[in-house]
């Protein structure tokens, strides 16, 4: 099993994860902190091997907090959920050695791919140390992308297409009823209508969307974008 701390100072939100969590073969939430003295007693005591981390706190901070689990909890790992969205905190997260990193609102299905994920990199770790394997370019593509093919088209993106970014979309796209355009998305995430017309173009190519056209009552047609159908 793999032993989950849940730091979120928002009870709900924390319920919310726990319950996520609970829905999953493979793991198990040890307990739930929701301060800076609860986080470090826990981390103390439970020892976890994997933290989900807000990053907003009245008395912490949730990166200080990582940088405290890289130095003195080498074998936990932190996937950070949170409603932060500014590129220097993704960034810092980042290069501070998170695993993973999911934007609120998350909904249970990107929660699930994240998580089965992370339990198949566990699992290929643990086969690569209890066969002590000498670790080659594909054993190190395997354990990072989850693949040893370069030619993975869904684990590397194409050139101009952002993960964070496309994560971001993802939950509006997973929430979004009905039909919407570039410009619709655009100002629903904060970014330009070529912006959001490239990333609705990548998600129709990968067979999540599907676009039509709409040709309305005046003016020029329109491409409109809808969830595809399986």
């Amino acid at each position: 099993m793999i032993r989950v701390v849940i730091i979120e100072d928002d009870v709900r939100i924390a319920s919310i994860n726990q319950r996520f969590v609970e829905k999953l073969e493979g793991f198990e939430v040890v307990g739930i902190a929701t301060d800076k003295a609860q986080a470090h007693e826990q981390l103390d005591i439970l020892m976890p091997d994997l933290v989900l981390l807000d990053l907003y706190f009245p008395d912490m901070s949730g990166l200080d907090l990582l940088q405290h689990i890289q130095r003195n909890y080498p074998h936990t790992d932190v996937m950070i959920i949170t409603a932060a969205k500014e590129f220097d905190t993704v960034r810092e997260a980042i290069r501070g050695g998170v695993y993973d990193f999911m934007i609120k609102p998350v909904v249970f299905e990107r929660f699930q791919e994240k998580l089965k994920a992370y339990r198949k990199y566990r699992e290929q770790l643990r086969q690569y140390e209890e066969s002590d394997t000498q670790m080659d370019q594909q054993c190190v593509d395997q354990l990072l992308w989850g693949t040893g093919e370069r030619s993975d088209k869904d684990t590397y993106l194409p050139k101009g297409i952002d993960k964070i970014t496309s994560e971001k979309i993802m939950v509006y796209i997973e929430s979004a009823a009905g039909v919407w355009t570039a410009e619709e998305l655009g100002k629903h995430g904060g970014f330009s209508r070529t912006t959001a017309r490239r990333y609705l173009e990548y998600f129709v190519e990968k067979g999540v969307l599907a676009a039509d056209i709409s040709y309305g009552t005046v003016g020029r047609p329109e491409r409109v974008y809808r969830k595809a159908t399986s």
